[in-house]
């Protein structure tokens, strides 16, 4: 009776022993899945915080470009120009900066300028922005009193002033906004403001774009932003956004991360299965805590390394960069080391995305850091940046073995590389900048490399260029271009020339419409140049209005020509561009059936239904389609089959190895007989010799362009030889006499 008593109270004890030590094992795991949850939640909402201030930053430099401008100034305070608001402000801002709102106040803060939802709205309107912006304007005036007077006056300065600005969260209408204004400032010293200077108002809502937005950015669950008179019962984690002066209008909230419940369900169960066998169960339970702790802290080290790391290549991002970047300089500073920083960006990326895919662009992606990886010296980091763009930091720098390094990486990225879908090539083309001065920071040092990156780029890709400070110089020399060449379209600064095209007769067909640009200081500047600025500057589809409408003037003196003009990407898929050509036939008077619009292979890459529904209207109106450069892309069958071109027209290179290389000629009549097959009509441009026009001929292509006829010329020239050129007998011109060189 004894032993049994005893032994019912060993097992008593056990089972109280037990109980005890499951209820405090228990109790440490709710203990512990709490405080994860804790610093989980913690955690996220200071990424939201954050998060909205970093987006907040990003519109104060956003707006900034365009609020201290010497064109801004002139045009918003000096002399208010409404079409100028409209295209620089109410549609750059819409459809460049995504803002839902923006305004002009003048000198007095009265609105001049309202739009609203990418359309100009009536300046009335501005009073439901009014009491959410008067404490910004407030503060930019009070600013703007405090602001010392601007020193010099001559142009091409360098910038002659810092951005003065005020932003916050603000409710417009009900809707919760992040509302920025900006003082509105001259940059080169051109211009000066009389009085005060007017102010420049812009709005994002805070919408569910915005929430889309911020989800995606910091990986968060459910987020939604609600305006303060719209919110319901708080579920999950939340973050009140508040004016400059504390008052709250909205809320963001979102579904929180819980990873201290998660552990929790994995393991309490065996922990209530385990109340069966009490005395092993404390041990389990024991084992299991200390595993679960592990896990903890291996979610922490992952989460860390997530926040640090690229999520496709697991390199280091541009946070981890700016911290070792940071710690270099500050070593080179006390050792006096120097620091390389190596901007990479990959040439033909996009081109690759476009035919194969983001899925493809991956891959490549994948590819390019593993041949990184492998090129990389010891001590040095490969990051990547963002998109196509890497970043290699050298702690101890020289400039013989970055250019080293450099060489190494062009050459190697030379090379195809070989994915699932195919082989493609790429290159890169590389920016160094070799930190000598010790009180550089790590932005300066990476905008001086991609400096550096870019003129490799104008190089000609593939090559890599050290820094020197003149690149500077060349930047802002560049940005003057910019202003000078929209100056020039506004004052009918710049002319159109016209190369004649031949047949196989002598014939003049038709003619190619060129523009040129004459710069009253720097002389004549290649349409090479200035294209690209123009795109860069949003001015393409202006420099593309004055093209076709000078070409459509013209085309009414030879109403026997053919006038072809080139269209770029961005005019094409723009979704009025058939009713801007309507618009200009109109007011020109020119026949559609007259002109014949160049595009590029690159158009055809993108193959959706706005492309192809623009090429169906252009062909309804009367145009004709040329695709120009052909064979230098991705020349496609499909393509010349599924899109309603008439024409192709053989690249120069092509022509040039004519005489040159045995199998250019073979290559320029499978062009031709490919053309003919589809029923297409077929020239070749950049003809020079008599050669060449010979070649051409034996491949069974008769019509050209170059200068063994002719170069551009006035379009009083093209008149003068229709007269010369039509007169003659048949034969007499086939032989390529020239008619201008």
């Amino acid at each position: 009776m004894g032993n049994k008593n005893f032994g019912i109270g060993v097992v008593a004890t056990a089972a109280a022993a037990g109980v005890v030590t499951l209820a405090a094992v228990v109790g440490i795991l709710f203990s512990i899945a709490r405080h994860a949850d804790l610093d989980a939640e913690a955690h996220e909402r200071t990424q939201v915080l954050h998060g909205l201030a970093g987006v907040m930053r990003e519109k104060e430099a956003w707006i900034a470009r365009q609020a201290d401008w010497d064109d801004a100034l002139l045009n918003l305070g000096i002399a208010f120009n409404p079409d100028w608001a409209r295209a620089n402000v109410g549609q750059y801002f819409s459809n460049l900066g995504h803002f839902e709102r923006a305004y002009v106040l003048d000198a007095d803060n009265r609105p001049v300028y309202a739009m609203n939802g990418g359309k100009d709205v009536a300046l009335a309107q501005f009073e439901q922005a009014r009491a959410a912006t008067e404490p910004l304007v407030r503060q930019i005036r009070e600013a703007e009193a405090r602001r010392s007077p601007i020193a010099g006056s001559a142009p091409y300065r360098t910038v002659l002033s810092k951005p003065i600005q005020a932003s916050t969260f603000g409710s417009i209408d009900g809707v919760p906004y992040i509302i920025t204004a900006s003082l509105v400032q001259n940059d080169f010293g051109r211009v000066r403001a009389r009085g005060r200077a007017p102010v420049l108002i812009a709005g994002e809502a805070l919408n569910r774009d915005f929430a889309r937005l911020m989800a995606d950015r910091f990986l968060l669950k459910d987020l939604h932003v609600h305006a303060v008179d719209n919110m319901p019962d708080d579920k999950g984690q939340t973050s009140f956004m508040l004016t400059n002066g504390g008052a709250p209008i909205g809320r963001v909230d979102w579904t929180g991360h819980r990873p201290g419940l998660s552990l929790l369900s994995r393991v309490l169960p065996p922990v209530i299965s385990g109340l069966i066998l009490l005395l092993a169960l404390t041990v389990s339970l024991l084992l299991r805590g200390r595993r679960a702790t592990r896990a903890l802290v291996a979610s922490e080290a992952r989460a860390r390394h997530m926040a640090f790391h690229d999520l496709l290549t697991g390199l280091p991002n541009r946070a981890m960069f700016n911290e070792r970047v940071a710690e270099a300089l500050d070593q080179a500073r006390r050792q006096g080391a120097r620091v390389g920083v190596m901007a990479i960006d990959l040439d033909r990326f996009k081109l690759v995305n476009d035919t194969y895919g983001h899925g493809a662009g991956d891959q490549l992606i994948l590819a390019v850091a593993a041949r990184l990886n492998s090129l990389c010296p010891a001590g040095d980091s490969v990051v990547r940046v963002g998109g196509d763009e890497f970043v290699i930091l050298s702690r101890d720098a020289s400039a013989g073995r970055l250019a080293h390094l450099a060489r190494r990486i062009v050459d190697r990225m030379a090379e195809p590389v070989d994915l699932p879908f195919g082989r493609v090539f790429v290159g890169a083309s590389i920016g160094i900048s070799l930190v000598e001065d010790p009180g550089i920071d790590g932005a300066e040092a990476l905008r001086q490399a991609d400096l550096a990156m870019y003129r490799a780029k104008e190089g000609g890709r593939g090559r890599f260029c050290f820094f020197e400070p003149d690149m500077d110089t060349a930047m802002k020399a560049r940005r003057q271009l910019e202003a000078d060449l929209r100056e020039a379209l506004n004052s009918d600064g710049l002319t159109m020339v016209y190369q004649p095209q031949m047949n196989g007769h002598g014939r003049m067909t038709g003619v190619e419409a060129l523009v040129r640009w004459n710069h009253p200081e720097s002389g004549p500047i290649a349409p090479s140049y200035f294209v690209p600025i123009a795109e860069e500057g949003g001015l393409i589809s202006q420099l593309g209005v004055y093209t076709f409408r000078k070409a459509f003037l013209d085309s009414r003196r030879w109403p026997q020509l053919r006038v072809a003009v080139n269209v770029s990407a961005v005019q094409i898929r723009a979704v009025d561009f058939p009713d801007l050509l309507a618009d200009l036939l109109k007011e020109t008077g020119a026949d559609p059936h007259q002109i014949e619009l160049e595009i590029t292979e690159g158009i055809l890459l993108a193959d959706d239904e706005q492309t192809q529904e623009t090429f169906r209207r252009l062909r309804a109106m009367g145009f004709s389609l040329a695709l120009d450069d052909f064979g230098t892309g991705y020349s496609s069958l499909s393509y010349l089959r599924r899109y309603p071109v008439d024409k192709i027209k053989i690249d120069r290179s092509f022509v040039n190895n004519l005489g040159v290389e045995k199998e250019a000629e073979a290559v320029v009549g499978a062009i031709v007989r490919l053309a003919q097959a589809l029923n297409l009509r077929v020239i070749a441009e950049g003809v020079e010799t008599e050669s060449q026009l010979e070649g051409l001929k034996r491949a069974g292509c008769t019509d050209i362009q170059g200068y063994l006829y002719s170069k551009p010329v006035d379009p009083a020239d093209i008149s003068r030889m229709l007269v010369t050129v039509q007169a003659r007998p048949l034969d007499a011109a086939v032989s390529g006499t020239a008619l201008v060189k």
